[in-house]
């Protein structure tokens, strides 16, 4: 074999070997962030999620299902809010500028926000209302919870 066509194999052996390993490692680094999300207990992620940890099997199950129906049920809601603040904000830069209209549409995106989340936590008190008391109390112990930010790593 001529030493022009070692040399070639031999750096693509090296290039695939450099892909597969870093690949693996790759997959390491990924699989174990994703099962430290996954794994963080009762204070990692939203409350709302959070609180679904701290319920038996069957419970959370039902529990997420209802947050499914609700999530449903409270989007198109949520989508004209957001529909309403980007059109009110982005009227920012017409002249002659129109706060009072900007600002009673701004208003009018958060009431819809707000009517929203209350139906939310009128679904939540009514889910916890049908538990046993000490379900019932992890349960708000974990939706009492500030929601856990993690930095994203170096």
């Amino acid at each position: 074999m001529e030493r022009r066509t070692l040399y070639i194999l031999l750096f693509v052996s090296l290039a695939a070997n450099l892909f597969i390993v870093g690949a693996a490692v790759g997959a390491l680094v990924l699989g174990a962030h994703l099962h430290g999300m996954m794994g963080r207990g009762l204070h990692g992620g939203p409350p709302m999620m959070a609180a679904a940890r701290s319920l038996p099997p069957q419970q959370a199950q039902a529990y997420r299902q209802m947050l499914h129906e609700e999530a449903g049920a409270i989007g198109p809601k949520m989508r004209q809010a957001r529909q309403l603040r980007r059109a009110a904000l982005g009227r920012l830069g017409v002249e002659p500028l129109d706060a009072a209209g900007i600002l009673r549409d701004l208003d009018s995106a958060r009431a819809l926000e707000g009517e929203a989340r209350s139906e939310v936590d009128h679904r939540i008190v009514d889910f916890a209302s049908r538990l046993p008391p000490d379900q019932r109390a992890g349960f708000g112990q974990a939706l009492a919870q500030p929601p856990r930010r993690e930095r994203p790593g170096p």
